[in-house]
């Protein structure tokens, strides 16, 4: 199925494309000002790891398959070496149509999309290749799993009008939101409630329980259960997270966050550690954050915005030019001509690269040797 022509590479600035247009890529100008700021006193990382020894960051280009002329992006890592993203076919007249693609030890997978799917978000892998994520029209998206070559619709509660899953653990455990839509005159928009899709009940689907009254997301899934959870009180206006939750077995607890924050986006959820942006009351003071394991918030240098960390505290996000790669609060390099979406607990992050300006973006990633 054909859909209208829009550029494969992900916005690394975009976590999900549901989201409202204030958490969306910041004009130069806002960025320009906001490094401008002067930056308040950091608080100290807990266990920081000692500063690493001088590395070189080495891309590996991954394959596509060839009849996807559009290249392809990396965009979720297993615990195991292991990558997925999709490809792009890009016709001659126009359009253009995603196909899911897993990639280990070197090899792709090709996963056909169904219909009712296309346009697919993969936004996690377990660590047997079990991809999940969300794809279908804007604003009527459905989450789905990959099982035996395919992929599948989770199931839904009753009434659901979309969906998405939006990480997986190596218990198989998956988690993500579902939404209602309403409406208000004219103006149409979801209300969004977290779930789980528990491994131990296969075929189920759970609302969290526990959080706060008003809107809620699940947007990442820790090892030992731990849910990464966006929370909002407003239900009469589509979703912009104020608060962060940790939540697990029914109990949540919320997250400190740091002074000036009007809304926030909880990105990726790795032992115990949690990376992602934060917005003050004009929109455009974008500030990426790490939650350390004590829950202290860290401001990790020249960071606009996080979007993934990985077991050791090793980040990665948006600066002002290039994608950068932060340890705890320390940045330790930028990528250029790259858009950085993974950073997996082999050490390595991956996302996409270019080698001219305009060229198709290609599954790429990198690893300090």
């Amino acid at each position: 199925m054909n859909t209208p022509e829009k550029s494969l590479t992900p916005d690394p600035r975009r976590a999900r494309r549901t989201r409202r247009a204030v958490t969306g890529p910041r004009v130069a100008g806002a960025a320009l000002a906001l490094l401008a700021t002067a930056l308040a006193p950091l608080p100290a990382a807990q266990a920081a790891a000692p500063r690493a020894a001088a590395c070189a960051w080495t891309a590996t280009v991954l394959p596509v398959p060839a009849d996807l002329n559009g290249g392809g992006v990396v965009t979720a890592a297993d615990s195991a070496g292991g990558h997925a993203g999709h490809g792009e076919f890009v016709s001659p007249w126009g359009g253009s149509d995603r196909t899911v693609l897993r990639w280990k030890n070197g090899a792709a997978t090709a996963y056909p999309v169904p219909a009712d799917l296309h346009d697919p978000e993969v936004t996690g892998v377990d660590r047997t290749g079990t991809m999940v994520g969300h794809g279908g029209p804007l604003g009527e998206e459905h989450a789905f799993r990959s099982r035996g070559g395919a992929l599948e619709r989770l199931p839904e509660p009753a009434g659901t009008t979309s969906s998405a899953a939006t990480g997986i653990n190596d218990a198989g455990d998956i988690v993500g939101h579902v939404g209602r839509k309403r409406t208000s005159g004219t103006y149409v928009y979801t209300v969004d409630q977290a779930v789980i899709w528990p491994a131990a009940a296969p075929g189920t689907v759970v609302a969290l329980t526990g959080l706060p009254a008003g809107q809620t997301r699940a947007t990442g899934i820790d090892q030992d259960g731990t849910v990464l959870v966006e929370h909002t009180p407003v239900t009469t206006d589509a979703f912009d997270g104020t608060a962060v939750h940790l939540w697990r077995a029914g109990t949540a607890r919320k997250l400190t966050l740091p002074s000036g924050t009007v809304t926030v986006r909880a990105a990726s959820i790795a032992a115990g550690r949690v990376a992602g942006t934060t917005y003050g009351r004009s929109g455009t003071e974008e500030r990426g954050v790490l939650w350390d394991t004590n829950g202290t918030p860290l401001r990790p240098e020249g960071s606009l915005s996080l979007l993934s960390v990985n077991r050791t505290g090793q980040s990665l996000g948006w600066t002002s030019g290039d994608d950068g790669v932060w340890q705890l609060d320390r940045r330790v390099t930028t990528l250029p001509n790259a858009g950085l979406n993974v950073s997996a607990d082999d050490g390595s992050v991956a996302g996409w690269s270019r080698t001219t300006t305009g060229g198709s973006p290609r599954p790429t990633v990198w690893r300090c040797r």
